[in-house]
């Protein structure tokens, strides 16, 4: 398995570590590091009398201690990750390290392109809450790579994702994804809850897909390691917060493609932010045939 892990240097994202290390204990894999920093806030169209331009001596410089400091944070961030893998003795687990200059979404949408991974790990917000890997980007980047995307809320304290929230809304890819979600969360043993949110009275079509879907994974749930649940509401993020609550969710998970200008994951109007506002990592994927 192979996990890019992107890092703002911030002592926030070392909340990812356990996570990467969780899903490569028993398996083995790469974790690659990533980092980009902004060299285009410098170079640009020149603003300077005498025509200079980006090319000058001093953006030359200013580059170069960019660079040079983004290395030293990246080498403390890699050494604290295998300062942890080897006091957990993973002798299976290997990290390496890609430091871009550049913009950070675009060089990360690249780089899974590239690279090819199983999965991308980031934080929802960056350093300073406007910077690298805020929670716009996050939200961004779930629906501009074919890989799954594992975002960590600020703050947030690592929980075994036991219970697992999915999201359905039927379409053709739900199966795969389910099928995907217990194999990734393996080392969890979860049981996981598929859930759609009935936002009108007497949705049969709803009623009938669900019991279509349940009839795939007769087996799990003969064996208690899936539910189903068809919840009506009128208010979605309050319908899923309550239920997060209940059934103790430390995990949410959804298909992430950009369905509309208002960015819906559901046709109901339940979007992103919805999920977002759960404050619990937010396990994503995109198909981009849809």
């Amino acid at each position: 398995m192979k996990i890019i892990l992107t890092t703002d240097f911030s002592s926030e994202n070392e909340m990812l570590f356990p996570y990467a290390l969780d899903l490569l204990r028993s398996t083995g894999g790469q974790i690659i590091v990533f980092h980009a920093y902004m060299d285009q806030v410098i170079i640009g169209e020149s603003v300077f009398p005498g025509g200079l331009d980006s090319d000058t001596f001093f953006n030359r410089e200013l580059l170069i201690e960019m660079e040079k400091h983004a290395t030293t944070l990246m080498d403390e961030t890699v050494s604290k990750l295998n300062a942890i893998i080897a006091s957990e003795k993973l002798k299976n687990v290997t990290v390496s390290v890609i430091l871009k200059g550049g913009d950070p979404e675009i060089e990360l949408v690249q780089l899974t392109e590239s690279e090819k991974p199983d999965l991308v790990l980031m934080g929802m917000r960056g350093k300073g809450r406007k910077g690298f890997l805020e929670g716009s980007m996050s939200k961004s980047i779930m629906t501009k790579v074919t890989v799954p995307v594992l975002a960590i809320p600020e703050g947030y304290h690592w929980s075994t994702s036991s219970q697992v929230l999915y999201a359905t809304n039927f379409s053709d890819h739900e199966t795969e994804v389910i099928k995907l979600l217990f194999a990734m969360l393996k080392p969890y043993i979860p049981v996981i809850h598929v859930v759609h949110l009935q936002m009108k009275d007497n949705d049969n079509a709803a009623n009938e897909q669900m019991d279509a879907l349940r009839k795939q994974f007769a087996k799990e749930e003969a064996r208690q390691q899936i539910r189903f649940h068809c919840i009506r509401t009128s208010v979605a993020r309050e319908a899923l917060q309550v239920f997060c609550d209940q059934h103790h969710v430390s995990m949410a998970s959804f298909i992430a493609n950009k369905r509309s200008l208002l960015d819906y994951i559901f046709k109901d109007k339940v979007g992103k932010d919805d999920f977002f506002s759960l404050n619990i990592p937010l396990l994503t994927f995109s198909f981009f045939n849809d």
